[in-house]
């Protein structure tokens, strides 16, 4: 009965030097080695096996604090023993002392003992929740050297991969784990494949798709093919893959007939896939996703009656489903009658009001008859059933936009201080806060910047709108309209006129006969003194159509450059029966006498 009272002893013992200031620490430390050491190795041992033996009763018993306490002094009895010391660091991390489990386990793998891939999974765990991911991708390799099958290593190195964004490696690692849950592992696969497109390596992913299709023949891994093949451009192959498949899983016919009707407009086969479509409407009549999708190819073909006749039997049929609403909505503005569209398209968002396809659809009638008030209020309830969709707040802040324009006391004038236009100005601080909200949402949004570089110039706030502007340039740099907006506020300003010479330049070698851009260059050469070119342009612009008070505005000027002033004084006439206020009209008039 000595040994458990010794055991017991010596654990006090080590529990009162754990108590004592540091430089007493270490003596009880020597001390308790001392202790140990003056023990006969062999009762030493049998100490250890003792003591574990308690470990192990005392967690049956429910007690994990003591049932570790003797694990240590198991531990302590024999330091030596490899497997012992690991028991103690699983323990350890049990109660979340990885420091401490991760300093017994770096010990534990020095000694003497045969390696095994779960010691180094325990290792490999401990270094992450230390936050040593180097260390940690260095011990789950050495599991993979002991096991090429542990799921473990193979998930925790594609996580690192996949963190470090390399793509590829952690492609590669998800394609491995994918194979040790054969069927189980779908969704593994598709991770893999999303990851080798990202890596610029679709031939991967496809193989990987196709691999997995081919040595399992589970109907899962074929959809995930074809949706692959649909998305990368190869409608034909996914439609012998679902065909496959119909004959494999013919319960879901319906399902996947649909996708190879989809597949074949994918290819440009509408013909073929309107048979497949009426084919299963023959067999299934009245079936929501059939009769939409056959309603959606009709119209689509401009066959306006026939698509309306097949959503109105889908209105019929399911009253609540909004598709049919939102098609009969889109019939009613191919035929221009926009009431009916308004009555169809509110019906459909009140039976779904999630559905951003007919939010956006709804408000773009009101912008496109140039009812900005209607559409501001269409946008605003977007953005509370979508708050944290970029497109929505994008679009109630364009809409506002839109009508900060509308209420300005001078519509036909150019620019007017914010200080003189309150409406105005207060529309377009909340659009800009929509344009904010959009970008840090989504900052590749690009038509956001250059709204609120717009928006922000009209406010006066100068260098914000020149750095958005700028930016829209860099991010857009084949939009003609952008270049020539900020190469046109340049010219106005009579700033970086070599900037806005580049910048309208690319704007008309995209569209050498566009009016507006014609004056933005013809603007800048006025600004530059190249007075007879500036008049060219002005005057080919409004031959081209351009009747904007503006550009009446600039030809009067120019004119004036030139000595011109009979002439000059004709255009201030023109400009100043449109907009007797005017006040650079009013002045040139005067000047022109």
């Amino acid at each position: 009965m000595h040994r458990p009272v010794f055991a017991v002893f010596a654990f006090l013992l080590l529990a009162s030097c754990a108590a004592r200031q540091d430089t007493e620490i270490e003596l009880g430390k020597f001390s308790a080695e001392e202790m140990r050491n003056s023990i006969p190795l062999e009762q030493r041992l049998s100490f250890a096996r003792e003591t574990w033996i308690q470990a192990v009763s005392l967690d049956l018993q429910g007690q994990p604090q003591m049932a570790l306490e003797a694990m240590q002094m198991a531990a302590f009895y024999d330091p030596s023993d490899r497997w012992l010391q690991i028991s103690m660091a699983r323990r350890l991390r049990d109660f979340r002392r990885s420091a401490e489990a991760l300093a017994v386990m770096r010990r534990a793998l020095n000694m003497p003992g045969q390696e095994e891939a779960t010691d180094w999974e325990l290792t490999a765990g401990l270094y992450l929740e230390m936050g040593s991911k180097d260390s940690a991708e260095i011990a789950w390799k050495q599991v993979l050297k002991l096991d090429g099958h542990s799921r473990e290593a193979l998930l925790g190195l594609a996580s690192l991969a996949e963190a470090r964004s390399e793509w590829g490696e952690a492609a590669s690692y998800f394609g491995r784990l994918s194979m040790e849950y054969g069927s189980r592992g779908r969704s593994l696969v598709e991770r893999a494949a999303g990851l080798w497109m990202r890596h610029g390596a679709p031939d991967s992913a496809q193989a990987l798709l196709r691999s997995r299709w081919d040595a399992e023949h589970e109907p899962g891994y074929g959809e995930a093919l074809a949706r692959f093949l649909l998305s990368s451009g190869q409608p034909q192959e996914a439609v012998g893959i679902l065909d496959s498949l119909l004959e494999a899983l013919p319960e879901d016919a319906p399902r996947l007939e649909l996708m190879a009707a989809r597949a074949l407009l994918a290819s440009g086969q509408r013909d073929q896939a309107l048979r497949r479509l009426r084919a299963m409407d023959a067999v299934n009549p009245n079936d929501p996703r059939t009769l939409a999708t056959i309603g959606a190819i009709l119209l689509d073909m401009d066959s306006t009656q026939a698509a309306k006749d097949v959503f109105q039997r889908l209105a019929v049929h399911d009253p609540k489903n909004a598709l049919s609403s939102y098609f009969l909505g889109l019939l009613a503005l191919q035929r221009k009658s926009h009431d009916t569209a308004r009555l169809y398209l509110e019906r459909s968002l009140a039976l779904d009001s999630m559905a951003i396809d007919t939010w956006i659809r709804r408000g773009m009638l009101e912008l496109e008859l140039d009812s900005v008030n209607a559409a501001v209020g269409v946008f605003k309830r977007f953005s509370r059933n979508w708050p944290r969709l970029p497109q929505a707040r994008f679009l109630h802040g364009y809409a506002l936009s839109r009508k900060a324009n509308r209420a300005v006391r001078f519509p036909h004038r150019e620019w007017s201080p914010p200080d003189s236009e309150p409406i105005a100005t207060n529309l377009r601080r909340q659009a800009a806060l929509e344009f904010d909200t959009t970008l840090a949402i989504d900052t590749n949004l690009h038509r956001a910047r250059f709204e609120r570089g717009s928006v922000r110039e009209r406010l006066g706030q100068w260098d914000l709108a020149i750095d958005d502007l700028r930016q829209a340039v860099r991010e857009n740099p084949l939009d003609a309209n952008i270049a020539n907006y900020l190469a046109y506020l340049f010219a106005d300003r009579g700033i970086h006129l070599e900037e806005a010479d580049t910048l309208i330049g690319r704007a008309l070698s995209s569209d050498p006969d566009n009016p507006a851009y014609l004056d933005t260059r013809g603007w800048l050469r006025m600004r530059q003194g190249n007075y007879t070119e500036a008049l060219k342009d002005v005057e080919r612009s409004i031959s081209l159509g351009e009747d904007d008070l503006t550009i009446l505005v600039h030809k009067a000027t120019i004119l004036e450059k030139l000595g011109q002033k009979p002439q000059a004084r004709e255009s201030w006439k023109r400009v100043l029966e449109r907009d007797p206020g005017h006040p650079a009209a009013k002045q040139g008039w005067e000047r022109t006498k």
